[in-house]
């Protein structure tokens, strides 16, 4: 799955819905994003001066244990790093390199909204993209190489990957459900993605299943239940208004479908 790109200048990268363009970004920032919620994706450059690799720079941004990413653009997917930081604003703080450019990316969000939009919030980062292919130098770690650049075919996006085992667990899951094994055919989706993708794919299969059983009741409540439940819990009044729309649109749709005895 992937999503219409937001550009900034050359840089560009994925904005899944909810996420906006940060019009009280510092001007400093080269590209920026929001969410209504207070949840932030800001990106700056940064000057390496001495450190001899990325993860002696991160040191001195922040604090914490660095961790290897990738960022898969329009064409090339080349490597960085990342540091989770907790806090009562978690962030997390990314570092890419190229050609002596250095790109810090810092996501943000209130701790206990994080489980919401922090992954979307990095999905966005991990699609950032500067318009050519990256020429790297600085070693990620110490005593590194030079980060990878590879063409964005050769690597998988944490996105596609996910959609790949939803698809692998699809029609069993949709067999599951006929058959009435709601509980079984739930534990096997999220088992793959226990938050709103897998919640969205059990919405797809109720519905899908209910095209083919239209007359079956309880597949129809299940179906009504995922239809719900298949959306971010709301933060804010404006959000709420959003889900309620999305839900009666939903419903709306599954009582086409629906032909009770």
């Amino acid at each position: 799955m992937t999503y219409p790109r937001r550009r900034f200048g050359v840089v560009t990268m994925e904005a899944p819905p909810g996420l906006f363009e940060d019009d009280e970004a510092p001007a400093a920032c080269i590209a920026a994003l929001t969410a209504i919620a207070p949840a932030t994706l800001r990106l700056w450059r940064v000057e390496a001066g001495d450190a001899p690799d990325l993860s002696a720079l991160m040191a001195r941004l922040c604090d914490g244990a660095a961790r290897k990413v990738a960022a898969i653009g329009e064409a090339y997917a080349w490597a960085g790093i990342a540091v989770d930081v907790e806090g009562e604003v978690r962030a997390t703080h990314y570092l890419f390199e190229s050609g002596g450019a250095v790109f810090h990316g810092v996501a943000t969000a209130p701790s206990e909204l994080w489980r919401d939009y922090g992954p979307f919030l990095e999905m966005a980062m991990l699609t950032f993209d500067i318009g050519a292919r990256p020429s790297p130098y600085l070693p990620l770690f110490a005593g590194g190489g030079t980060p990878e650049v590879s063409t964005k075919p050769e690597i998988e996006s944490a996105s596609v990957a996910l959609d790949r085992r939803f698809a692998a667990v699809a029609a069993k899951a949709q067999a599951l459900i006929a058959q009435h094994q709601f509980d079984e055919a739930e534990a096997l989706v999220r088992a793959v993605d226990a938050d709103i993708r897998g919640a969205s794919a059990l919405m797809r299969a109720y519905e899908a299943e209910l095209a083919q059983a239209p007359a079956d009741e309880r597949i129809f409540e299940r179906a009504l239940y995922w239809a719900r439940a298949a959306l971010p819990e709301p933060h804010t009044a404006i959000e709420a208004e959003q889900n309620a729309a999305a839900i009666a649109e939903r419903e709306a749709r599954l009582a086409q479908i629906y032909r009770a005895d």
